[in-house]
């Protein structure tokens, strides 16, 4: 009798549930030539009262990933220079300032916490790093421990990043896409 290697499920389109247990941690930073960027980095939040199985996380993560059209990411120290994919309008600032982030196979989008200074320069900028880690993060994790995050994430490759066009309104579509 020969042993078959298990088969791996695919990555499903982020489902309502799984939305619903995603952390956003918002952040502005500066990059090397001193402009300011925003940044959001996306994870599982860590269940309180049960344990959740990391191989599950992961797929449900890479999930996440794929609906954002996001790639594996390299820190700067590991491959400088090298950038993220690049997405159109996958976040956007709707009426009050509410930002949404949307995902491919899902009419579903996650809401991300209100903070009118990030919004203001993400939505000024017009672009936002996305970063997706595969493994789980409290969502009220300090800005200490989500750079130890993703230092550790980062360092076992387990991180994607796309940088996403930030549009007005959801659902608008891109200038490039819009019918003449």
């Amino acid at each position: 009798m020969s042993e078959t290697a298990p088969v791996a499920l695919p990555a499903p389109a982020p489902t309502p549930g799984v939305i619903a247990n995603l952390a956003a941690h918002s952040r502005l930073d500066h990059n090397a030539q001193g402009r300011t960027y925003a940044s959001l980095l996306i994870t599982y939040a860590e269940p309180q009262f049960e344990d959740a199985d990391p191989a599950e996380v992961e797929r449900l993560m890479l999930g996440v990933a794929y609906g954002l059209g996001a790639v594996p990411a390299l820190l700067p120290r590991t491959a400088p220079g090298r950038a993220p994919s690049f997405s159109v309008d996958r976040v956007s600032v709707a009426r009050g300032g509410e930002t949404l982030v949307h995902f491919d196979g899902t009419p579903w989008s996650l809401r991300v916490a209100r903070s009118p200074t990030w919004t203001r320069v993400m939505a000024g900028v017009g672009q936002v790093l996305l970063v997706v880690g595969l493994d789980q993060l409290s969502p009220v994790a300090s800005a200490a421990e989500v750079d130890e995050y993703i230092e550790c994430v980062g360092a076992a490759d387990r991180l994607y990043a796309t940088v996403s066009s930030v549009a007005d309104r959801p659902g608008r579509r891109p200038p490039a896409l819009r019918p003449r």
